[in-house]
């Protein structure tokens, strides 16, 4: 295939199915090396994650030490020099992605597992569904659902994922990236907060006590429908 048709090909494929299949193939790279048998490329993972680590809370581009995994290869044409909303999106996944896998010897990047699903397992395994009242897991899910920015919401994601850090629960980077493009997006906030609340109740209670001997891709939660 030549080069033209590449690029033709991809830009018939929607922004945020390649914000999603872009930040999905780094963060399962990501994962293969750190259990690779070569000790360079587990070594060159772990370097890679711990700038993605510091990059939390820094603007995108911010250090050139990550642009090949936050700048590099990310769709969309700037209108100046601010960051593009595909590059919010896959800095802010791919930066917390770092957060999230360190001190973990399994993947966090889980495919097919949303937002709403991890938390809702998240809160199942700290027995906040046993509580009355919201959990503490439920009120930072609460908050980050009802955001009104995207500086907002990555405060609280960020909180959701160091909890999940610290239990063992992961989710798919690739979806959340596209769901941060979209709800940068005037008028789709809204169908994010839906998305995630399907997740949430989707989940299959009965399931409960079978939960941590499946696995995510034997449980896909969001359909095609859910993600455009």
């Amino acid at each position: 295939m030549s080069e033209s048709t590449t690029v033709a090909a991809e830009e018939t494929v929607p922004p945020s199915a390649r914000v999603r299949e872009l930040v999905a193939r780094r963060a399962a790279s990501l994962q293969a090396k750190l259990h690779s048998d070569s000790r360079s490329a587990v070594a060159q993972a772990r370097r890679d994650l711990a700038r993605l680590r510091a990059g939390v809370g820094r603007a995108p581009g911010a250090d050139p030490t990550t642009w090949a995994l936050t700048v590099d290869g990310v769709p969309g044409v700037p209108d100046g020099d601010a960051p593009t909303p595909q590059e919010r999106a896959v800095h802010l996944a791919m930066t917390l992605f770092g957060a999230h896998q360190q001190s973990r010897e399994e993947g966090m990047h889980r495919p097919g597992v949303g937002v709403g699903q991890a938390v809702a397992r998240l809160e199942r395994k700290t027995g906040g569904q046993e509580q009355e009242g919201p959990s503490p897991v439920r009120r930072r899910f609460d908050a980050m659902i009802t955001s009104g920015s995207l500086t907002e919401l990555a405060h609280h994601l960020r909180g959701l994922v160091q909890r999940m850090r610290a239990e063992g629960e992961g989710l798919d980077y690739g979806m959340l990236a596209e769901d941060l493009l979209q709800f940068q997006r005037p008028g789709r906030a809204d169908d994010v907060r839906r998305r995630w609340a399907r997740q949430y109740y989707r989940l299959d209670r009965s399931e409960a006590a079978d939960d941590q001997t499946t696995t995510p891709e034997s449980t896909p939660e969001t359909t095609a429908e859910e993600h455009p």
